[in-house]
């Protein structure tokens, strides 16, 4: 009875090991070579309230604390090379590449509004230096900036406008949203 056990653990460890020989560490998915990177390029901008106030952020389209007030931004990327290079084509890899190559050609980030912010600040008016840079954001969006500056109470709306290194302005409205 004891051979019996001690040859099923040895055939088990056969297996095993062959099937360990078989598979490399190193192998992945991604067809490209690490030095391989598939562009990506920012086609555009969408902007959204988002809710601050409670545990997690959320976009939203109801009434908002002033103090809870963010402004989400998700990129529309296109992995298409701008030169017309059609041998650029297929799947591009999430992750690092992605946020560092259209972080790195956007060189300028404004937030107007689009509704008079404040005694001080009417419509139209540049008002970027009111809100800060954060990282904590919903699923789905690229970059939020948080409200720092009490607006009047009643209905905003925001624009964002993003300008790349090309000279390309990217910008969008936030829905209109009454702030309390």
């Amino acid at each position: 009875m004891k051979t019996n056990w001690t040859k099923q653990v040895r055939i088990f460890l056969v297996v095993f090991l062959l099937y360990a020989a078989g598979c490399k560490e190193d192998e992945k998915d991604w067809p490209y070579s690490d030095d391989e990177v598939i562009p990506v390029y920012l086609a555009g901008i969408e902007s959204v309230n988002i809710n601050n106030e409670g545990q997690y952020p959320f976009t939203t389209a109801e009434p908002v604390k002033k103090e809870a007030y963010m402004i989400g931004v998700r990129w529309i990327t296109d992995n298409s090379d701008p030169d017309g290079n059609q041998s650029i084509t297929g799947p591009v890899e999430a992750g690092k590449y992605r946020y560092q190559n259209i972080a790195d050609n956007i060189i300028n980030k404004r937030i107007y509004c689009n509704t008079v912010f404040n005694s001080r600040n009417p419509a139209g008016a540049n008002v970027s230096q009111y809100f800060k840079a954060v990282k904590y954001l919903p699923s789905g969006i690229d970059e939020g900036f948080v409200l720092l500056v009490t607006p009047d109470p009643g209905d905003h709306s925001f624009k964002v406008v993003y300008s790349n290194k090309n000279g390309n302005n990217y910008e969008y409205d936030t829905e209109l949203i009454k702030l309390y």
